[in-house]
């Protein structure tokens, strides 16, 4: 049971990943001149969640995307620089097997969360640009 239970979570995870990237790829492909999207505020004014979202540019959104994409699509960072990312966040050494399985399954929740809010801010991206140039559907 438990065999089935993580196939189905990696599909799940899989799936989302291609997900993210294939809205980045559309963002990529639709985005000709990204220098356009500076000083551009991420959200809308009424849009705005908090004062740190609407800080940030389309184009800092739109770097960090294409960045996240990079390492969805070629794997993590170099296995020493994940290793002491992870150890420094977590003491993992002391954690017994039941733990590290539910913890496993948090993080893999939590990763797909990140990558929809992602594939999210993609698709508006996309959708504000092609607002911008005038080549709404």
């Amino acid at each position: 049971m438990q065999s089935l239970i993580a196939q189905q979570q990696t599909n799940f995870l899989v799936a989302t990943m291609s997900k993210y990237s294939s809205a980045v790829k559309n963002m990529e492909q639709t985005v000709m001149l990204p220098s356009l999207l500076q000083d551009i505020p991420l959200e809308d004014q009424d849009e705005a969640k908090d004062a740190a979202a609407s800080s940030q540019n389309l184009y800092e959104c739109y770097t960090l995307l294409k960045s996240i994409k990079n390492t969805v699509e070629s794997g993590p960072l170099p296995f020493e620089d994940l290793k002491r990312k992870i150890n420094s966040a977590y003491d993992l050494e002391n954690e017994d097997e039941a733990n590290l399985e539910k913890l496993f399954y948090v993080h893999v929740k939590g990763l797909c969360a990140v990558l929809n809010t992602l594939t999210k801010k993609a698709n508006t991206l996309t959708s504000r640009y092609e607002d911008m140039l005038g080549f709404s559907a």
